[in-house]
């Protein structure tokens, strides 16, 4: 693990990239904004969480990191061992973590902690979606005051842009640089349930609403292996590969984040 801070005093925010080892584009954002050299107006902690995982273009050594927390410094796994370590290093800071996912081009964020300070950090992403993803226990953002944001499909230059423009618009909006930003208006999804399901086709459209009865996933077009909806409900980090055992989650669209 890479730490670093920057900015005079004490940090009370912080930015996580690389949780997972094949999830570069935090890690991109964050090398070209620091290669500028910046003032900051306030103390910034960057944090480059798995680089073993990072060494060998891997999600993870032994474990899933963000499944790993709260860990342990005596733990049998790499991963284990280094949430133990991670934790402490983001105490009290407001966070961003930077991720890339197989579900959609276009960057959005996702939040357990649904407060006043996580509400800001959010709109401070610049993104036009939040999910509040509490229905799935266990990532860095249940143990801080987070938001993790989904920066685009994996390993395109498209979600090292999205994460580099996400990361610029946070600093920006948290009074971290002197720099043009824009706070977003997202609207706000809850996850309620997790679509469980190996070798399915995802056929719909994240965060586009799917009707009662609506055909949402197949097997090799095989009527008898549809999933078709029981109750209307928006996609959320769905896809055909994103997961092995599981389509991805359904969420209900609640209103704007602000409301």
């Amino acid at each position: 693990m890479r730490v670093q801070t920057l900015g005079a005093g004490t940090p009370d925010l912080a930015v996580v990239a690389c949780l997972h080892g094949n999830e570069r584009c935090g890690k991109t954002a964050v090398e070209r904004v620091l290669a500028e050299k910046p003032s900051f107006s306030r103390a910034v902690r960057f944090v480059l969480a798995n680089e073993e995982a990072i060494a060998e273009n891997v999600r993870f050594i032994d474990e899933d990191l963000n499944r790993a927390f709260p860990g342990d410094p005596n733990g049998k796994t790499h991963e284990s061992r280094l949430a133990a370590e991670l934790l402490p290093e983001l105490d009290g800071c407001g966070v961003l973590d930077l991720h890339s996912t197989e579900s959609q081009p276009e960057p959005f964020a996702l939040v357990t902690r649904l407060n006043d300070r996580t509400k800001r950090l959010a709109r401070a992403t610049g993104v036009g979606r939040v999910v509040d993803i509490s229905y799935l226990a266990g990532g860095l953002i249940d143990y801080v005051d987070g938001v993790a944001v989904e920066c685009g499909y994996r390993g395109s230059e498209r979600a090292e842009r999205n994460a580099e423009r996400v990361l610029r618009n946070f600093l920006g909006e948290m009074d971290a640089l002197d720099t043009l930003s824009d706070a977003g208006s997202p609207e706000l999804y809850r996850v309620f349930d997790a679509v469980e399901g190996a070798n399915y086709e995802f056929v719909g459209e994240n965060f586009v609403r799917v009707a009662d009865g609506e055909v949402f996933a197949r097997r090799e077009d095989d009527r008898a292996n549809e999933l078709r909806a029981d109750r209307p409900f928006y996609p959320v980090l769905m896809s055909t590969d994103g997961y092995d055992e599981m389509v991805g989650f359904r969420a209900e669209r609640v209103g704007k984040l602000s409301e």
